[in-house]
């Protein structure tokens, strides 16, 4: 079942002198089972949004129907804790998720929440920690001792373990070094395409959405301004430019050897059609 957004409206502090739109009539489907990226500059409505998306927010005008719940102003959400159960929100910074005394206490939080046994959550905990790039030494260790990084990957395995059907990133890689950005969305590209999660992916990093997104979508100030697959989005890279955001590398690439006089079809995207293209061109001029 897709996700269907309809007005989608949020207001800050109404009424008052710190009132503040921050999502300005969003429409848009979100396509099961699919990795779909939400972009946009800092303060154009993305955590707002993705927020909703469990209920930690409430719309202030719109509707919004997720994994069988409909979300609406003044309309409590008959049992939230199930909502939350089923979409699972990682935080931009982790330390908003972490709070127990060890990594094991609060990874096996969750299923113990949901009526999980000690024994059969701390299980869990186990099958879930490797997924996450950790092992069992860690199980002892406070979450707050460890680096931006590792709070990062218990925060992720303590969503994971509850085997949500949404899975909602709100900058997942940041504080990863490279290797370990690439094991994070390698792990969230397996959920997707074995378990067939529907992942919804908030970054910055625009080779993220090149490399591993399927559609994506583009807020500004609060409204949804383009909505595509990823093919269609890097054909236009001016949409990107328009809204202040860096076109990756091998766009931006493209983009310098266009200006040169090179004759790049929209639709080569990847390294290897790119330098065939060239190539051809070279060859074609000896």
């Amino acid at each position: 079942m897709s996700i269907e957004i309809n007005g989608l409206e949020h207001v800050y502090s109404p009424n008052t002198l710190f009132e503040h739109a921050a999502l300005k009539g969003i429409d848009c489907s979100i396509a099961e089972g699919k990795v779909t990226a939400i972009i946009g500059q800092t303060g154009s409505g993305k955590s707002t949004l993705v927020q909703h998306l469990n209920g930690l927010l409430v719309p202030t005008g719109g509707s919004l129907d997720i994994c069988g719940f409909h979300i609406q102003p003044l309309l409590k959400i008959k049992d939230i804790k199930e909502l939350r159960r089923k979409v699972g929100l990682v935080f931009q910074f982790p330390e908003y998720q972490l709070f127990e005394e060890t990594i094991e206490k609060d990874i096996a939080f969750g299923p113990k929440n949901f009526g999980t046994s000690e024994e059969d959550a701390l299980k869990l905990v186990r099958k879930v920690l490797p997924m996450v790039g950790l092992d069992e030494s860690y199980l002892d260790r406070s979450p707050f001792e460890l680096s931006g990084g590792q709070k990062r990957r218990v925060a992720i395995a303590g969503i994971l373990i509850l085997d949500p059907e949404v899975l909602v990133l709100d900058e997942p890689t940041a504080g990863l070094d490279p290797q370990g950005a690439k094991e994070m969305m390698t792990l969230f590209m397996n959920l997707n395409r074995k378990l067939n999660k529907t992942v919804l992916l908030v970054t910055h990093d625009m080779n993220h959405v090149m490399n591993y997104c399927d559609d994506v979508m583009v807020l500004d100030h609060g409204k949804l301004k383009h909505k595509s697959d990823v093919q269609t989005f890097f054909e236009h890279p001016d949409w990107m430019i328009n809204i202040g955001i860096e076109p990756p590398a091998l766009i931006r690439l493209k983009m310098a050897l266009q200006a040169k006089g090179f004759d790049i079809p929209d639709d080569v995207l990847t390294l290897e059609a790119l330098g065939n293209c060239i190539e051809k061109q070279v060859k074609a001029h000896e």
